[in-house]
């Protein structure tokens, strides 16, 4: 069994080091090495700890029975949306290999967004989170932005009018 659980500041140091060895376990040989090793779990840490403690992000946690740390969900709705796209955006979600395909990354979702109009963010090369956006109800707008800190292409996706569609 999964719990979601609100992220404190106190779960910084476990979500810093969990983010790192998802980003190892989903982007080693394709995001640049140079940025995957200059970015420690701890100066991850000390950003999810600002996140969490200024709210800026609301960030979920998944958890098994035993407390392993299986996912994590994060949002943020600036005070100002960009232009045309809903105000929530699914900042982050990231889960552990060893629990792919068990429903986490949809429990998370859920919690994260709801049925609400949301968009986001996907590494071009992502075709397995492009899949998992697509059957939530994601569509890519045909945007696309270099991330600033890899220097690969991501693309927008957003999601509008699930209010009357059930989750699946």
């Amino acid at each position: 069994m999964t719990h979601i659980v609100q992220a404190e500041t106190g779960d910084a140091d476990a979500i810093g080091l969990f983010q790192t060895r998802c980003w190892e376990q989903t982007y080693r040989g394709i995001v640049p090495d140079e940025f995957l090793d200059a970015t420690t779990a701890q100066a991850r840490a000390t950003r999810w700890a600002e996140r969490i403690a200024n709210g800026s992000r609301r960030v979920s946690m998944a958890l098994s029975d035993d407390g392993l740390l299986l996912g994590v969900a994060s949002t943020t709705r600036p005070d100002q949306a960009l232009g045309g796209l809903p105000a929530l955006e699914l900042s982050t979600i990231y889960v552990d290999e060893r629990a792919h395909g068990t429903g986490v990354a949809a429990r998370l979702l859920q919690v994260a967004l709801g049925d609400e109009d949301a968009h986001l963010l996907v590494f071009s090369f992502n075709e397995r989170a492009q899949r998992f956006y697509s059957k939530h109800g994601f569509h890519h707008t045909g945007d696309s932005q270099t991330d600033p800190g890899t220097g690969l292409e991501e693309q927008r996706w957003v999601r509008q009018g699930l209010q009357q569609t059930p989750f699946r």
